[in-house]
């Protein structure tokens, strides 16, 4: 008897492993980017070809660049699978660009606690305060609401809201969400996501039916290549990079062949102008910066004392804070970051123009012109068939000219001629 049951529960088991059906759950907690938008992209695609029943986009998102949410939410629209956007976890919000790619879900779920709105387009040019600007950003905005609500209509969201959370920054918890026709409906966990998901009836046209009767999430989580562009498109990261960057290559330039500063100092550069492509950036501030620089190293071939130092770290303070004003909060680094950089980045580059000056103004410690206020002492040594006085300096001899040098003598080192030393008794 004992033995039938085992053989039952086996068998129950072997029936579940093979009718499982795996649902591909994937992760964004942080800015919708290009990087983001690929691996979105990756995994949606991978899940239509090994023919998953639907994928799940766990999200959590201040906001993005809209040209990005513009690919992603195209790609929703055009699924051949339904995408289900599950706003968690607790504490966690579809902001901004979120409000886009939620809409543009066929299903969307939020976890209790979390919330989604404010998606009001930020102006990334500058100037936000000429006419012409106030005239781009209402045509800009006008464009989103036109685009959400067109989602909206498709996806049988509710288009009123929508036109609210873009000219208005509204936003709704969970519970307002599912109230207004924004969300369909309340999950604690992947697991009651998906026993929610099996027979809900999904699409307004159609009125397809999503059946997952024995659902498996399966994580698909971004690749270390792809997790390590994420993070340095985080514009503190980005800067810090560039800073890097600046300071290495500066240091190997004014000590050619320590290899060190300037390998670091390289690729910090190569990844932060890859991710400066990517990231909205004013390019005043990247003009100041690049000032600064030329500042610091005309300061080693010059005698200011200080002087152009001075307006080098004034010019690169200046420029770090207009490198990302204007932008929305998720792309502007924080001057908290700013400001220890600079005056770590300013103490380095200092210390190394002081180094540079010294060495260029400092007396000759070797070769002919180090002999020059030297002192020495007149032998007796005589060479061969010569009448010359001799100036023994450093343990060497050298053909000394002067006033009445008698052997003995202690004299000081005027000049160097050739093999002779001018000398004058001390």
């Amino acid at each position: 008897m004992k033995q039938i049951t085992f053989i039952s529960i086996a068998l129950v088991a072997l029936i579940g492993a093979v009718f499982a059906q795996a649902v591909p759950v994937i992760t964004v907690d942080g800015a919708i980017n290009p990087v983001s938008s690929d691996y979105i992209m990756r995994c949606l695609k991978d899940a239509v070809a090994e023919s998953a029943p639907c994928i799940v986009l766990r999200l959590d998102t201040p906001g993005g660049l809209m040209s990005t949410t513009e690919d992603i939410t195209r790609a929703f629209m055009a699924s051949e699978i339904p995408v289900i956007t599950y706003v968690w976890p607790t504490g966690g919000r579809a902001a901004s660009a979120g409000v886009f790619i939620a809409y543009a879900s066929h299903i969307v779920a939020m976890a209790p606690g979390t919330r989604i709105g404010a998606a009001h387009p930020v102006d990334m040019m500058g100037g936000s305060g000429t006419d012409s600007a106030a005239v781009m950003m209402e045509k800009v905005t006008n464009d989103a609401i036109a685009n959400l609500r067109a989602i909206a209509a498709e996806r049988g969201r509710n288009p009123g809201w929508a036109e609210r959370a873009v000219r208005h920054s509204e936003s709704l918890t969970n519970e307002e969400a599912v109230t207004w026709g924004v969300s369909d409906f309340t999950a604690n966990d992947i697991n009651e996501l998906l026993a929610k998901l099996d027979g809900y009836v999904f699409g307004q046209h159609n009125g397809d039916t999503l059946r997952l009767p024995n659902p498996v999430p399966v994580e698909k989580p971004m690749t270390s290549v792809e997790r390590f562009l994420f993070t340095i498109l985080n514009p503190n990261i980005t800067y810090l990079l560039l800073m890097l960057g600046i300071v290495g290559v500066y240091l190997e330039l004014q000590n050619p062949g320590t290899i060190v500063p300037g390998v670091v100092g390289g690729i910090s550069l190569l990844l932060a102008f890859y991710a400066f492509q990517m990231l909205p950036v004013n390019y005043v501030g990247v003009a100041l910066i690049l000032l600064a620089v030329v500042l610091f190293i005309a300061e080693t071939q010059t005698s200011t004392f200080g002087l152009l130092t001075t307006g080098g770290v004034i010019a690169m303070l200046a420029g770090s804070f207009l490198l990302t004003s204007g932008n929305a909060d998720l792309f502007v680094i924080s001057w908290k970051v700013i400001i220890p950089t600079v005056i770590v980045a300013a103490l380095l580059i200092a210390f190394a123009v002081y180094k540079a000056a010294q060495a260029r103004f400092s007396k000759p410690v070797t070769g002919n012109e180090g002999l020059v206020g030297e002192e020495g002492v007149v032998t007796k040594r005589r060479l061969s068939n010569s009448r010359a006085t001799f100036v023994q300096v450093h343990g060497e001899l050298w053909i000394a000219v002067g006033d009445d040098l008698q052997p003995g003598d202690h004299v000081v080192v005027e000049k160097v001629i050739g093999n002779k030393v001018i000398v004058r008794k001390k």
